[in-house]
């Protein structure tokens, strides 16, 4: 069991929620949340283009292109592992994919809105004078408020999948997923329909907690190892009569 993995993110989520829910360091926390999405807000006031770039990377289209470039990044990482670490590595896909589909389902899905009462409008629905993307581009969807804003699902969705690039493929691989992920985040905030903290800590926290106790325990390792092995599985040569 690795401690350090175990208990320091947990640590550092907890000392940032503290922070929130200060009274006094809670009036930062949302003067951050107000002067960002003024700024990224402000992108769409003028621009057709910005607005119809942002109005599709925000739409379920984009969320099947976001799921097939998630997985393209763990196909090249496929691809550039030596032969005798291929099968490991498809199992450490498998894995990953199948661990933000059940963290997303159980927290997002299901802890949050039945045991977790967590109400908390949008900017948007927070500020009546903020540009709606949904007012400037008619041709497709526009999600640019919610009544339940914390945590984002997309943004869960983001942070799990850096947490497990860290993990599983390095630094190196973890800052290009943590530029990728930035990139997902940003469409639904420029359009209002999350805060910045609904992000930075709701669904940040999900994704440390969820990824620090898989694999500061020996959880991660043995579902890799289980699936790894099913991967390896020769079927038996029939007896000859």
């Amino acid at each position: 069991m690795n401690y350090k993995k175990l208990l320091i993110p947990p640590l550092l989520v907890v000392l940032i929620y503290v922070s929130w829910f200060n009274p006094l360091t809670r009036l930062w926390w949302d003067a951050i949340d107000l002067k960002t999405f003024t700024f990224l807000n402000s992108w769409v006031h003028h621009s057709a283009f910005w607005q119809n770039f942002w109005a599709f990377t925000g739409h379920r289209i984009m969320d099947w292109i976001h799921d097939l470039l998630m997985f393209l990044f763990f196909f090249i990482n496929i691809l550039c592992a030596a032969t005798a670490f291929k099968k490991r590595k498809v199992a450490e896909m498998i894995f990953s994919l199948l661990f933000i589909a059940l963290v997303i389902c159980m927290v997002n899905g299901i802890l949050f809105p039945e045991f977790i009462h967590a109400p908390r409008k949008s900017p948007t629905m927070v500020d009546k004078s903020a540009f709606r993307l949904s007012s400037a581009v008619d041709w497709i969807k526009v999600k640019d408020h919610s009544r339940k804003s914390f945590p984002g699902d997309h943004a869960t969705t983001a942070a799990l999948f850096t947490c497990l690039i860290f993990y599983l493929m390095g630094k190196r691989a973890g800052f290009i997923a943590i530029l990728y992920a930035i990139f997902f985040c940003l469409p639904r905030l420029i359009a209002g329909a999350h805060w910045l903290t609904d992000n930075l800590i709701g669904s940040a926290s999900i994704a440390i907690l969820a990824s620090s106790l898989a694999f500061g325990t020996p959880f991660a390792s043995w579902c890799i190892n289980g699936i790894e092995k099913l991967l390896t599985r020769r079927k038996k040569p029939c007896p000859e009569s």
